[in-house]
């Protein structure tokens, strides 16, 4: 279980005295996650879901917050941060920062053709209401990110993986950085919405988020929710979810050029993530460190059919 502090009945009831949602009623710890700490706290109104942050700094976290407050009163599908009585988002538990979260009705789906066409339209949504949001902070694993983190595992690479690093940097340096940007999620794979049947019920976890390029967003999505049977990337369903997005926010032709280089670059930035997430994290029980190994087969398909993903693309 990925609880790394552990709460009291009186830690509980302490945080909801800055609160009017009710009497505590119970809480229990959340298994998923292997950054944060969260709980379901129940109270004589309702569930809600506690997150208690071990990793950020309070000063990070009024963004993210204030993010996910902007896309709930836009109507888009974000669980809401609840406010305190005196109009803050952050509490401290335990000397660390925490949020009241409302409570999403849902689960993880492996993805369908179906699935993916919900999430694509919401997608857009979102990237329309974020143009409208007027908080400011880098996306902190864009392209600087994996040209750095590039340069500090590449000593450690065997020879053929430093040459498909090297061929995927080289496809990126070729990608118009002067595309349509604001604020992107970052780490849209399914793991990060519920669904209630074929109802998205909630986008969560927007902790990578910053301001990159829209169609970036676009191209995370596809490494994860557009995969067939074989694992690979199905470039039909990348087609067919990029036409999903395009219905609900007009993408620009050269935003759809981009996509194939810049899904090499999605797929290359969480394998270079997983990558030092192993090299830097001894195993530990119940926290699941995700295998690199997928996201490098993934950047190398993304290279080899690049140009048959754009010859799909500009006929679909």
């Amino acid at each position: 279980m990925s609880v790394f502090t552990e709460l009291s009945r009186a830690d509980i009831e302490s945080l909801l005295c800055h609160y009017d949602l009710g009497a505590y009623r119970d809480h229990q710890g959340i298994s998923a996650g292997t950054e944060n700490t969260n709980f379901f706290v129940d109270t004589d109104q309702n569930r809600f879901v506690l997150t208690l942050f071990e990793k950020h700094a309070p000063e990070e976290l009024p963004f993210f917050l204030a993010l996910g407050e902007h896309l709930h009163d836009d109507r888009c599908a974000v669980p809401q941060p609840f406010r305190t009585r005196d109009g803050d988002f952050l509490i401290s538990v335990k000397n660390k920062p925490a949020v009241l979260f409302e409570c999403v009705q849902g689960r993880h789906e492996q993805p369908t053709p179906a699935h993916a066409r919900i999430l694509a339209e919401a997608l857009a949504d979102i990237h329309r209401s974020t143009a409208r949001f007027d908080g400011r902070r880098p996306h902190s694993h864009g392209i600087d990110w994996i040209e750095r983190t590039a340069r500090e595992l590449t000593a450690g690479l065997p020879d053929e993986d430093r040459r498909l690093l090297d061929e995927a940097l080289d496809c990126l340096a070729g990608i118009d950085r002067s595309l349509p940007r604001g604020v992107i999620h970052a780490d849209l794979f399914h793991d990060n919405a519920l669904f209630e049947g074929d109802h998205l019920a909630g986008i969560i976890d927007w902790y990578f988020a910053g301001q990159d390029l829209y169609a970036l967003d676009i191209a995370v999505c596809l490494i994860d929710w557009c995969l067939g049977e074989d694992g690979g990337v199905d470039l039909d369903r990348c087609a067919d979810f990029v036409a999903h997005y395009h219905s609900h926010r007009a993408l620009k032709v050269a935003e759809i050029t981009a996509i194939p280089a810049l899904t090499v670059q999605a797929a290359t930035r969480f394998w270079l993530s997983r990558a030092l997430a192993v090299r830097d994290n001894p195993p530990q029980d119940g926290v699941t460190i995700k295998d690199p190994d997928a996201m490098k087969t993934l950047t190398r398909q993304s290279l080899e059919r690049r140009t048959e993903f754009g010859r799909i693309l500009k006929n679909s």
